[in-house]
């Protein structure tokens, strides 16, 4: 199966992307890592090869001001244009959402393709754009069961926050 997952912007979106990257990968699955255009996101995920990587335009709306939403839109469409043209060649068949500014092109993309398409949510109160994304999927994901009262309408799995692998293999549970 092709799982393309959208999870730049933040360490806190980047990582757990990573970490279900890791273990989709680990079970035979090819994955598409959609990561913002930030030199953070390609530094994090450097030069691993196990994975397709695509950097995609993406920018958080932080004002309704005219020029700003202006620019958020161009920047937004130019990001779903390119998602859309990514997913011609890579075809996949789910796309997940890790929250974040970086999220919603690839996510919409998805409905637009008639895709399966799930969001995780890794904290305790979600952003605005999981708030948003959820509206765009057929199921959310959550790290605290107490995240869920936010998305009321939406079926809704606690699954835990991911950890990736180097984590979870240089600490015992004992020294955590």
């Amino acid at each position: 199966m092709n799982v393309a997952i959208a999870c730049g912007g933040t360490g806190g979106h980047l990582f757990p992307g990573l970490a279900v990257a890791e273990v989709l990968k680990s079970r035979g699955h090819e994955v598409l890592l959609l990561i913002s255009e930030k030199q953070i996101d390609a530094t994090a995920v450097g030069n691993r090869t196990e994975f397709r990587v695509e950097k995609i335009p993406a920018v958080g709306l932080t004002s309704a001001a005219p020029t700003q939403l202006f620019s958020f839109l161009a920047k937004f469409l130019n990001g779903l244009f390119v998602c859309l043209r990514v997913y011609r060649s890579f075809r996949p068949e789910a796309v997940l959402g890790m929250g974040g500014f970086t999220s919603t092109g690839p996510i919409l993309a998805g409905r637009v393709k008639g895709l399966p398409t799930f969001i995780h949510e890794s904290n305790a109160i979600p952003g605005k754009a999981n708030r948003l994304n959820a509206f765009l999927s057929q199921e959310v994901l959550l790290g605290f069961e107490e995240c869920s009262r936010y998305f009321p309408k939406k079926t809704v799995e606690v699954t835990g926050t991911p950890i990736r692998n180097s984590l979870r293999d240089r600490v015992d549970r004992e020294q955590a």
